[in-house]
């Protein structure tokens, strides 16, 4: 998402915040709860270009939010508590319930201590291959090329890439550039092609793999905490969707088995990675249901509308590092802006039979 867009969402957000809608309509949008997505919680690191910022929310604000939920009597619960009160055992009380994305270590030196001074329970969704090093945050790994370099060079197929990356603006159309050429390419082509781009522009691709995801020994220490739920994140971290079924099946198996064997921990939930409609949809939500994951979440944004969800593609709220605001909490939380998505995408589809009709009386 380039600047200007950023900055529209914002003045849009905020204008609906001044107005006061959410407020006035949210009791009939806010649904009974919602699932927030957390990925990195970290400090801002030094320079003016920061790759992937909206993956990226300080421990500060994390305190905020868990803060503003409890001002808020707004229960934070585990997920299987959710499924429950999803299920039809609702106890009448709005909820959160606090996830956690690919099993960055930061969320256990920074995010742990703040969620367990607050007894916040909160669930942590670990791709496996990447705690064993199979596989690489391969988004981090061209978000640090793009950081190190002034002009980045890559090939992707047939096709080849030669962008500036000095200035921060430059940066983030370099950034924008590569992830768009990636999205062309077939999942495993995409990890060849990040290696080679790290490889030829001297970024120690295990290395940052090392420094950024926990280890199993990690993993461990944060399951042994009852306040912590470990979930399966697939092995690589592919977008399920692209795979044939038989493989999208042992993404998701033997992830869980891995968790078992090496963590010691069940995990009965489950996140498809990336989790937009293009990347998980009906055949992955019927894995993930045949496979007895309790629950699955996606990163279709919205409420829980409570029992109209389904237990296997629930919504999520991504509290994204661009709009670290106690206010876009607060708007996220009532619903409204999804509310308005929505009529505004059935606007859209009815936009040709309107024409149609308007055509024909006029």
């Amino acid at each position: 998402m380039n600047e200007l867009t950023t900055i529209g969402l914002k003045t849009a957000l905020n204008a609906l915040y001044w107005s006061n809608a959410h407020r006035l309509v949210g009791p009939m949008t806010e649904g009974v709860g919602a699932i927030l997505m957390f990925h990195h919680v970290r400090r801002p690191g030094a320079g003016r270009f920061r790759p992937n910022p909206h993956l990226d929310v300080t421990p500060d604000f994390l305190a905020a939010v868990i803060r503003r939920l409890r001002q808020r009597d707004i229960d934070i619960v585990d997920l299987d508590e959710a499924a429950r009160r999803l299920a039809g055992g609702s106890s009448g009380r709005r909820f959160v319930v606090l996830t956690f994305d690919d099993g960055y270590r930061n969320n256990l030196t920074e995010a742990f201590p703040i969620l367990k001074a607050a007894g916040a329970p909160f669930t942590v969704y670990v791709a496996s291959g990447l705690v064993d090093r199979t596989a690489l945050p391969w988004w981090d790994v061209v978000g640090a090329v793009v950081a190190a370099n002034e002009r980045i060079t890559a090939r992707f197929g047939s096709r080849d890439l030669d962008v500036p990356a000095r200035s921060r603006r430059e940066k983030h159309a370099a950034l924008e550039a590569i992830i768009q050429a990636l999205g062309d390419c077939c999942e495993d082509e995409q990890r060849r092609i990040v290696a080679r781009i790290a490889a030829s522009h001297g970024i120690d691709a295990a290395a940052l793999g090392d420094e950024l995801i926990m280890d199993w020994r990690e993993v461990r220490q944060l399951a042994a905490d009852p306040l912590a739920t470990i979930g399966a994140h697939t092995v690589g971290h592919y977008a399920l969707a692209r795979l044939d079924a038989a493989r999208a099946r042992r993404e998701m198996s033997e992830s869980r088995a891995r968790l078992q064997e090496m963590a010691g921990v069940e995990a009965r939930h489950f996140a498809f990675p990336y989790g937009s409609p293009h990347t998980a949809d009906e055949r992955e939500f019927a894995l993930a249901r045949e496979l007895g994951f309790a629950t699955a979440v996606t990163t279709r944004r919205g409420v829980l509308d409570g029992a109209g969800d389904r237990l296997h593609a629930l919504p999520r709220i991504s509290v994204n590092g661009g709009y670290q605001a106690i206010r876009y909490i607060d708007l996220f939380l009532s619903g409204v802006p999804y509310a308005l998505e929505r009529s505004v995408k059935r606007l859209r589809s009815f936009t040709p039979v309107a024409a149609t009709v308007s055509a024909s009386i006029l």
